[in-house]
């Protein structure tokens, strides 16, 4: 029986220290009503009003996006993260993320809604003054503005703090002189986040509206996707900033920055997931209506591996999205309840939007990943159609790229959670070094032959995994690491997204009924199956880059018929048409 699912307040990589009991993680079992119903509306929308609309979104229709944005606010979704005295729904993460998800299937207009209601609302709502918040925040919420966030230039992409945007103070304000570039939105944004260096140290971001004198956009980007969003350069030409409009602190920007980006690479996983999910949703049909050698390609094992293999990662992704939303909104909850002037309302959004800075990393490079995958697989299951724009699937590839790389590269997210690691081991005082002591042994304990003993034995096999990787690593490179030796904390990373996938997995399948619950056990033991040989990897690269040849311990693998588990979970797809829970 599932037990209640826990809204106090954890910390992040606590599921490192042990596992979460059974069933008490949160998981999209848990929605009530009234959240399926947001949901259903965002798939209504995305379905009935968006999609027969691609013809002109490709061919990025003056004005189009513009107006699903309205219509995005008009349904409530731009107003999500508002709080209620500013006119929005102050949903909960995981409802946010089931809103995003909904809107994969189209990734541009999803796109569109994550930079309006993400990265242009919420550097107001954590760090804005209550003249700030009551003069814009409406407006965004309803989607009468729209918004844009202004970080990226020629020259500094991932070293944001390179950037050569400048401002300096004058009478009444200040003077900003720069470019901007890759921002979305751009083309028809009311209100501009843009970040610089006030006297060329301070890193601050401004407030800047469309009409200010001196404020000019470049040309649409020619992008291999993603061709329906808005993205442009943006330059400001001496342009003047009232000096209520700073946002934040001065010097204090990287605040504003990192913490919405933080929460930004969460949604970015949501979207991931609803794109990962139409891209199985396709190929499956696709799968079922195609014959070759006078059958339909489902019957083929290559094509029913290929199939299980995208469903066993979309169950991972989803397992740990929502488990993370619920896990971040236990350290928004106590701020809702407190006065917009209050004297430490902007810390205590820093230190909740901070929280879950390493599991929105992991959540981001693996969930971009996982979109990448399906999009592929879903190519090579349609053969030579799925290289024509004849059909969908060649639009979901071209789109599943990019993500990759904004927001953070996955290569710098990587890095991130391991960053992120040290600081909850340096500054938060988890004790990580001790969990590593306490359970290397799992490394080489037996494996049961029964499913569920097996699962349980390799999800500690995997925290282990992840903790002794790290433990050599920071006792050889301390805070250094992450500089120098970045291979190491990358499959640190790529040890814990193993670790935290079957963990979520586990907690996740009491709640599973009827032929879901079957399902979901398949994948658990694909997605077990296919960690045992990457953890062992990676755990190797780690030693041997370490130079612990002689201490590489020799971790047993499951004896699992991998080719006889997919078909039967291939057989739940094609009988769903796509993703198999639900």
């Amino acid at each position: 029986m599932a037990t209640t699912v826990s809204t106090t307040k954890q910390r992040s990589c606590s599921f490192l220290m042990e596992p979460a009991p059974a069933g008490s993680t949160f998981t999209p079992e848990d929605f009530d009503s009234e959240t399926r119903l947001m949901g259903k509306a965002a798939d209504d929308f995305v379905r009935n009003e968006v999609l027969p609309l691609l013809p002109e979104i490709e061919q990025a229709k003056e004005g189009l996006m513009r107006e699903l944005d309205r219509k995005m606010g008009e349904l409530g979704f731009t107003a999500a993260e508002v709080p209620a005295q500013y006119g929005g729904l102050d949903l909960p993460k995981t409802t946010v993320a089931l809103i995003v998800e909904k809107l994969g299937p189209e990734p541009a207009t999803c796109l569109t809604l994550q930079a309006h209601a993400g990265l242009a609302i919420l550097p107001l709502v954590l760090e804005g003054t209550p003249a700030q918040k009551e003069r814009y925040l409406p407006k965004l919420a309803s989607g009468e503005w729209c918004g844009s966030f202004c970080l990226s230039e020629t020259g500094s992409g991932s070293d944001a703090l390179a950037m050569r945007t400048r401002a300096v103070p004058v009478e009444g304000g200040y003077r900003l002189t720069g470019e901007k570039m890759w921002v979305t939105n751009a083309g028809f944004a009311d209100l501009f986040t843009v970040f610089a260096k006030l006297n060329g140290e301070q890193f601050t971001a401004f407030l800047v509206e469309r009409t200010a004198q001196g404020v000019s956009l470049g040309r649409e980007e020619h992008k291999i996707g993603l061709h329906g969003s808005s993205t442009r350069r943006v330059a400001f030409e001496n342009v003047f900033v009232p000096a209520e409009n700073l946002l934040g602190e001065v010097g204090k920007a990287h605040y504003i920055a990192l913490n919405t980006l933080n929460l930004g690479r969460y949604k970015m996983a949501a979207s991931a997931l609803g794109t990962g999910k139409y891209a199985l949703e396709v190929a499956a049909r696709y799968a079922k209506d195609r014959q070759q050698f006078g059958q339909p390609i489902a019957n083929f094992g290559l094509i029913r591996s290929k199939l299980a293999r995208m469903a066993t990662h979309l169950f991972a992704l989803e397992s740990m999205l929502y488990r993370t939303g619920h896990l971040m909104q236990a350290w928004f909850e106590p701020i809702h309840d407190l006065p917009p002037d209050h004297s430490e309302l902007h810390l205590r959004y820093r230190e909740a939007a901070s929280e879950y800075a390493g599991e929105c990393a992991l959540l981001k490079f693996y969930g971009t990943e996982v979109q990448y995958l399906c999009a592929d697989e879903g190519v090579q299951i349609h053969g030579g159609y799925g290289y024509t724009e004849d059909f969908p699937i060649a639009k979901i590839f071209r789109e599943s790229r990019v993500p990759r790389i904004y927001e953070g590269t996955n290569e710098i997210n990587r890095l991130n959670f391991t960053q992120h690691l040290i600081r909850q081991m340096t500054r938060a005082g988890l004790p990580v070094l001790e969990a590593a002591r306490a359970q290397a042994s799992a490394l080489t304990a037996d494996l049961p032959t029964d499913a569920e003993g097996l699962l349980h034995a390799l999800a500690a096999q995997f925290r282990a995994a992840t903790l002794v990787a790290f433990q050599r690593a920071w006792e050889a490179y301390g805070d250094h690491l992450r500089e120098q030796r970045q291979e190491v904390a990358a499959a640190i990373a790529e040890l814990a997204v193993y670790a935290y996938g079957l963990e979520s997995i586990l907690a996740r399948l009491p709640k599973l009924q009827g032929a879901s619950a079957e399902a979901g056990m398949l994948m658990a033991l694909l997605f077990a199956r296919e960690g045992a040989f990457g953890v062992r990897e990676r755990l190797a690269l780690v030693l041997d880059a370490l130079d612990a040849h002689g201490a590489t311990p020799q971790l047993p693998l499951p004896r699992l018929d991998g080719v006889d588990l997919a078909n039967r979970l291939a057989a739940h797809v094609l009988q769903r048409d796509g993703y198999p829970i639900g």
